[in-house]
């Protein structure tokens, strides 16, 4: 149980505490403003008039574009700080690993070091 301890004592929980409201910020944002703007397209574009020219309908695309770029751009934003937070994930579980590794093996040394002391008192 104490291997888990000193994992958790390992990750800078201080970055993943303070980039934790900001990440579920934007994806409640990002959530709900993909799905409010998919509902408002579809019903701008079927409640449409359809006798509107084709210019004001490319402009209604072109405005649709943009805000569709505008989110790409908060998505890619969104991925990116969490590739961050992953890759210091990654690096806290690398620095665990090689002190598990240095523990095991300074344990393996001290367990022979005893072993050869048990043997000499006992000869």
């Amino acid at each position: 149980m104490s291997i888990w301890m000193t994992a958790l004592k390992i990750i800078p929980w201080g970055n993943v505490v303070e980039s934790a409201p900001h990440i579920v910020k934007a994806a409640k944002h990002l959530f709900s403003a993909t799905k409010k703007e998919t509902a408002d397209f579809s019903a701008d574009w079927q409640t449409g008039d359809t006798s509107g020219s084709l210019d004001k309908r490319v402009r209604f695309l072109e405005a649709k574009l943009i805000e569709l770029s505008d989110e790409q751009r908060s998505s890619a934003e969104l991925i990116k700080s969490l590739a961050e937070q992953n890759a210091l994930m990654v690096e806290a579980i690398e620095v665990f690993r090689v002190r598990v590794k240095m523990l095991l093996t300074v344990c393996i040394l001290l367990l022979g070091g005893l072993a050869a002391v048990i043997f000499r008192l006992v000869v």
